[in-house]
């Protein structure tokens, strides 16, 4: 029997060292700090190119006036021209009836205004001061002509900046959605990961606990058994040995085990924002509870008790009281990431393996996905 048992045991300390070994290798540094890394270089990109794209839309509708003006300027220059058309045409009737001009001299293959210009002054039918005056109308609206052929080239291209920037920000739009559902997927593994994690923890415990009372079962057997063979080697004649009296007094009740405390609901917020203060610049770390590096849950936990332990997870902050009127102090979370409020619209929180612990806005830190609640 003791074989059997001793073989046993050795078998389910071996099962328990294999489960060792792989819950060792389930605390690796988890893929989605990689994700959540890539996401937040995407949004930035995004925040960039919307930057960009505001700017070029301020300098398209700049553009767009000066074209409005110019577009003006040249109507008013055309009305000049026909005002000044109608008082040649008004000229040239009154010199034919007279006999001054052949009007067939004149008008003789004329194509436009400009070439009956020409002919009138080369027939010396207009005098020099008009003839100046209409030359400057003409040259003026011309060089309006080409402003604003330049101005339109100039607003095709700022369109088409802007029409590249729009596509930019499509594709940045999408790459941070695709990453967001590739983080949340993730974070769904891991939760179901650590699951698993810490129901091989509680059965390997269990084991042990089991091999640890059999092995002591065993000695205990084997000792009573060594007992019993040097009576019987004794021939029966050494007496029993005197039972030992029970105890006189009753054995104290053991204490009952402590339950969890609640969030006590009366932590000053005031405390919290400094403790969360004095860590700026900290590094970031998968785990991490501090001293000098945190990951969000565990700087939230930090700032919370003042102590380096951790009070749970993101999923455990957000089964916590939501607040619609956050103060400082509170807890900014969503399913993934989570921080301290600081109040403006800020938070602090540790936020990944490049920047560590940092201020930021609540949006650009949460993307806009969030909740706020209190300890």
């Amino acid at each position: 029997m003791r074989t059997a048992n001793t073989h046993k045991n050795m078998a389910r300390c071996a099962a328990t060292a294999t489960l060792a070994c792989v819950l060792g290798l389930g605390l690796a540094a988890p893929a989605y700090a990689d994700t959540a890394s890539d996401l937040a270089a995407a949004r930035t990109k995004l925040e960039q190119i919307g930057t960009q794209t505001q700017q070029i839309y301020d300098e398209l509708a700049t553009q767009t006036q000066a074209l409005d003006q110019t577009a003006g300027e040249i109507t008013q220059k055309q009305q000049e021209i026909a005002d000044g058309q109608a008082k040649l045409s008004t000229y040239v009737a009154g010199e034919y009836k007279t006999g001054g001009l052949s009007l067939l001299q004149v008008l003789t293959g004329v194509d436009d205004l400009s070439d009956m210009l020409n002919r009138l002054f080369y027939y010396g039918k207009v005098s020099d001061k008009q003839a100046q005056t209409i030359q400057e109308v003409k040259e003026l609206k011309q060089q309006l002509t080409d402003k604003q052929a330049e101005q339109e080239k100039n607003v095709a291209a700022t369109q088409k900046k802007v029409d590249e920037l729009n596509a930019q920000q499509a594709e940045a739009q999408n790459v941070v959605n695709s990453l967001d559902s590739q983080l949340q997927a993730e974070l769904a593994a891991e939760a179901e990961a650590n699951a698993a994690l810490q129901a091989g923890i509680n059965a390997s415990t269990a084991e042990k606990a089991t091999v640890s009372n059999e092995t002591a079962g065993t000695t205990e057997n084997t000792n009573n058994g060594g007992q019993t063979s040097n009576n019987n080697n004794q021939g029966g004649n050494t007496p029993a040995p005197t039972p030992a009296p029970a105890p006189t007094s009753q054995p104290s009740t053991p204490a009952p085990a402590p339950t969890p405390s609640a969030p006590s609901q009366s932590v000053d917020g005031g405390s919290v924002v400094s403790r969360a203060y004095s860590k700026l610049g900290c590094a970031y770390s998968w785990g991490g509870i501090g001293p000098n590096s945190f990951d969000c849950s565990g700087f939230v936990s930090y700032c919370l008790t003042g102590r380096y332990c951790r009070l749970g997870t993101t999923g455990t902050f957000m089964g916590w009281t939501r607040v619609s009127d956050p103060q400082p102090g509170d807890v900014v979370v969503n399913s993934y990431h989570t921080g301290i409020y600081i109040g403006g619209g800020q938070m602090i929180h540790a936020s990944d393996y490049n920047t560590g612990v940092i201020i930021s806005s609540v949006a650009a830190g949460m993307n806009n996905n969030y909740i706020f609640v209190r300890y």
